[in-house]
């Protein structure tokens, strides 16, 4: 298989990532996989690549440089576009755009290690390792694949259509919600709170008027993808891909599948609010 990108710059985060590695989790092992699933299957669906394809996933800085030509496709925070690249080109992801997370994809994914049935790296566990300068990438499909005749490039998604600000996030009430006081459970949903800086992909921490845990111990339990955890400083941590699969904090709630890919592209110091899933809360 012919490298036809090499990595100048592996930025922040620069990690091969797919659909993870579900069904592991009762053995301590992260579910892993693309922190935007919408994204990464639109860098995979532009290409005609099947939907769970390895894609790269990188946060942002990351500069590549093209050795063969081969058609390329973006999604994510720089938007969605695919085009062919040429040798000698140089494409870079830069910081400070609309989202947070960007996936590039090549013809019939790339070329990584699997464990487990899933290319996804998860540093936190070992599994896999992030990429690094002179790192060259492949891939398994033909890289001088045209796009469809008559077809230079496939133009941007306008990111205001991609990262148009939401209402809210909707909430399914957690296992410990019953427990969290009155004045708990109306911090949560009566205020706007800030993703901190220090989120990552294991979770993200927001910051708000500290909302209190309920008493007493809790003994570990399983933790799943989008649960709010409330530690004893009152500020929420959002478990995410790579996070935990146990944890001993109370849940007072879980973000909704659908809305998780708009909660993990907002970036740090931008606020997001919460309402009721309807019909699920007593």
């Amino acid at each position: 298989m012919m490298a036809v990108l090499e990595v100048l710059s592996p930025g922040l985060l620069s990690t091969v990532q797919d659909g993870g590695r579900p069904g592991w989790r009762r053995y301590g092992i992260p579910p892993g996989g693309a922190m935007d699933r919408a994204a990464w299957r639109t860098a995979n669906r532009m290409l005609h690549n099947r939907p769970d394809c390895p894609v790269l996933e990188c946060l942002q800085g990351a500069r590549l440089r093209v050795l063969h030509e081969t058609a390329v496709a973006t999604s994510g925070a720089w938007g969605a576009l695919a085009w062919t690249a040429r040798a000698g080109e140089v494409i870079e992801f830069p910081a400070s755009l609309a989202g947070v997370w960007h996936y590039l994809a090549l013809p019939g994914g790339i070329v990584a290690e699997r464990f487990l049935g899933s290319a996804s790296v998860c540093a936190r566990a070992r599994i896999g390792a992030a990429l690094a300068k002179g790192d060259r990438l492949a891939c398994h499909g033909n890289p001088s694949a045209a796009l469809p005749p008559g077809v230079k490039c496939r133009h941007p998604i306008p990111l205001e259509d991609e990262f148009d600000p939401i209402d809210s996030l909707r909430l399914w009430p957690g296992p410990q919600w019953d427990q969290f006081d009155a004045a708990a459970q109306r911090g949560l949903f009566g205020q706007a709170w800030r993703v901190s800086a220090r989120s990552d992909r294991t979770g993200y921490r927001l910051v708000g008027a500290a909302i209190a845990p309920p008493a007493g111990e809790l003994v570990s339990e399983p933790v799943r993808v989008g649960s709010i955890q409330v530690p004893a400083s009152g500020q929420p941590v959002i478990t995410l891909y790579d996070g935990p699969t146990v944890g001993g904090y109370a849940k007072i709630a879980l973000i909704d599948p659908a809305d998780l890919d708009r909660l993990v592209q907002t970036r740090p110091g931008q606020s997001v609010r919460f309402t009721r899933m309807p019909g699920c809360w007593t």
